[in-house]
């Protein structure tokens, strides 16, 4: 990995959201905020007051966990020299919304896209065999799926000390099924690239979105905590193997 300042030097020339991912990303958000609040319009009567207030809070939600997520994989990739993409797959928006109707709104299902990544030859001067590799798209793809752990943990933070809070609920479910249907083997999603990134990879991710899912929604202190510490480890772990060139 680069140092801070090429990578501080890199995201101030090439960090960005261009147009045409900002408006595919805001139909997206837009679409998994009404799923993750389908059954929030009130109880056996409809409340438009109360459902356009949950709409609202979902939205917030949504867009705030997309732009970590994607920021971060941009982020990455850039320390590898590359450009990451995010792009949205709209047959699996149409495939959750459907699900959603069937359902009635009980299988919220997250198949937003993936990120694609382009060669930045300049940034790859010097790097080992320069050219695409295989295992770092993997890496990249797997950041997504980081930072929606990370994500989940803060908001079940959130909701330990505030349980009635529907903001950081929605917040625990969207990040923890964002991770988990993410790591779908498909084209179209990030697990395929972390499969054939790297097994090893695919595993740890696996087992991390699954270890999450045990610790986050039992609602337990000590299952936050564990949550907290395996997270902070894996940081610190990650902070002390990093190299710097």
């Amino acid at each position: 990995m680069v140092s801070f300042p090429e990578l501080r030097s890199r995201i101030q020339e090439y960090f960005s959201f261009s147009r045409k991912e900002l408006l595919p990303l805001m139909a997206t958000i837009f679409i998994m905020a009404f799923i993750f609040s389908f059954r929030d319009w009130g109880g056996e009567q409809l409340d438009v007051s109360l459902g356009v207030a949950h709409l609202f809070l979902a939205l917030l939600v949504v867009a705030f966990s997309f732009f970590i997520r994607f920021s971060w994989q941009k982020i990455y990739a850039l320390s590898q020299g590359y450009r990451a993409t995010v792009k949205v797959w709209w047959l699996g928006l149409i495939i959750a919304l459907l699900v959603a109707f069937i359902s009635l709104g009980r299988l919220p299902l997250v198949l937003i896209g993936t990120v694609t990544v382009a060669f930045l030859e300049r940034q790859r001067l010097g790097e080992f065999r320069y050219g695409f590799s295989y295992e770092q798209n993997g890496r990249i793809a797997f950041w997504g799926i980081a930072a929606n752990l990370v994500l989940a943990i803060l908001f079940a933070v959130g909701l330990y000390f505030s349980p009635d809070s529907y903001f950081f609920s929605k917040g625990v479910l969207l990040n923890l099924a964002m991770a988990f249907f993410s790591l779908l083997p498909l084209p179209q999603l990030d697990g395929l690239a972390i499969f054939f990134g790297s097994r090893v990879l695919y595993g740890v991710a696996l087992g991390m979105v699954l270890l999450a899912g045990v610790l986050l929604l039992t609602g337990t202190a000590l299952g936050l905590i564990l949550a907290v510490v395996l997270a902070s480890g894996a940081g610190i772990f990650l902070l002390l193997t990093r190299s710097g060139k």
